[in-house]
This record gives C-alpha cells, sequence and structure tokens, in this order.
C-alpha cells in the first residue's frame, strides 16, 4: 500500500493507493492512528517538514532546493523551517524568540501555522523508530511540478479555481480515474478538508504509488538532522 498523507483542520487527510488502484480515504486526528493502520505500508509521504535544525539558522538544503525547483512564482509555498526547540514551544511569541535566540533568523506567523504538525511528527518519529524506514516528507508543489514538468500557473488563494482544474488535470494525466476518486473522497470524508488538502493529499499519494527507484530526492545528495532523521523532499518524475 502507497500513503499520500496532507495536514487538515483538527488532523490529518490520508489518501491510500494500492498496485492496483485507488483504496480509498480517511481522516485521522493524530499520526499515530494513521501509523495503527498502515504500518505495513510500503511507503507513507507527509506533506511535512521532516528532520529539523538544532541551533542553526542556515535553511534546511531540501527547502532551497524546493525553493529554486518553484520559482518564480511557487516558491512562497515552501516555509521556512523552524529548529526543533522553536517547534516545542506552545507560543508564537515563545517559539519566535526560540528561534532568534538560537539563530540568525525569525519565525514568520504562516510557519508558526504549521509547527504543531511540524512537532507532532517529529516527536512521533523519534519515539518510534519502525516508522522512519516507510514515512518520509514530500511537498505537493514540488510533486506537480514533477508531474506537470513545470511549476503551477495559478495561485490557490489568488485563483481557487483555476488553481484547483490546473492541479486535477496535473493528477489526471497519471491516474486517468482521480477525478472518481477526488469526488469519492471529497463525499466520505465527514472532516472539515478542504479542496486544496485533497489535491494535495492525491498529489502526495500518487507519488508515493509505485517502485522506489522511481522516486528522487531534493536535494540529491540529502544530509540528516543530529537526530538522524533525512532533511528530504521526495518526489516521482513523469514517466519518460
Amino acid at each position: 500500500m502507497y500513503v499520500g498523507v496532507d495536514g487538515c483542520p483538527d488532523g490529518w487527510l490520508a489518501v491510500v493507493y494500492s498496485g492496483s488502484g485507488y483504496e480509498g480515504s480517511r481522516f485521522y486526528r493524530t499520526v499515530g492512528d494513521l501509523w495503527a493502520d498502515h504500518c505495513d505500508a510500503d511507503r507513507i509521504l507527509i506533506d511535512v517538514p521532516i528532520g529539523l535544525r538544532e541551533d542553526s539558522g542556515e535553511p534546511r538544503a531540501c527547502d532551497t532546493a524546493a525553493r529554486k525547483a518553484l520559482s518564480p512564482d511557487r516558491h512562497a509555498s515552501v516555509f521556512p523551517t523552524p529548529v526543533r526547540a522553536a517547534a516545542r514551544e506552545e507560543s508564537y511569541d515563545a517559539a519566535k524568540a526560540v528561534q532568534e535566540r538560537l539563530t540568525d533568523g525569525s519565525l514568520n506567523r504562516q510557519t508558526w501555522g504549521i509547527v504543531p504538525k511540524i512537532d507532532e511528527v517529529d516527536r512521533f518519529l523519534l519515539d518510534t523508530p519502525a516508522a522512519r524506514d516507510a514515512i518520509q516528507e514530500c511537498h505537493p508543489e514540488v510533486c506537480f511540478r514533477a508531474f506537470a514538468g513545470a511549476p503551477t500557473a495559478y495561485s490557490k488563494t489568488g485563483q481557487p479555481e483555476r488553481a484547483f482544474w490546473e492541479r486535477a488535470a496535473a493528477l489526471r494525466a497519471v491516474e486517468p480515474d482521480v477525478y472518481d476518486h477526488l469526488w469519492d473522497a471529497a463525499s466520505g470524508l465527514g472532516c472539515d478538508a478542504s479542496d486544496d488538502d485533497l489535491l494535495d493529499a492525491f498529489v502526495v499519494a500518487l507519488t508515493a504509488r509505485g517502485d522506489a527507484t522511481g522516486l528522487e530526492t531534493l536535494p540529491a545528495d540529502p544530509e540528516t538532522d543530529p537526530r538522524g532523521l533525512p532533511m528530504e523532499i521526495v518526489f516521482r518524475p513523469p514517466p519518460e
């Protein structure tokens, strides 16, 4: 089984494919709950930073490479990743103060919005060694770029309808029945996942699906963080 995971309000949206096709979608409150259901998966790709710096303001190389790949229009979708101690804080002001003390940078509000999910996944992987080989970081816009051959043209916030269909078409190019799968997921989840959450979970799941030899990483030679977690963003180029 191949699982793509995207964060959504109050939890995580998981889309599952097998070698024979779409298996379904489900909402999970925690990453631990998701792992309990999918600990035997061949691969789980998740849209959240994995691998954190401890006390350096240097950007993760994978974030830098992803911004370059998505320039000039979609690079801002790659948020700066906080250091681990900042991710552990429970308020924005405290996290910002830690980030500024340990690095030469700060912490913006956009990044703070995803810090609880960064912290949840980081703690889970550090506490669950068995999950580390299966769960890898992915970024939806990098995946869409890989499938389409170029960064997406339309902004999800500025041109939401065009952005939706542009990204849905990129999914359909690699999975002809994906519109039916999207409809099935949208009508049966029972949670507050947005259209963007659905698209992102599907592109990550379709990236996860298939032979591992077809996957590539940003950067090509990833580094690991001080706790041994890889700092890489996985993507799958389209077949030639």
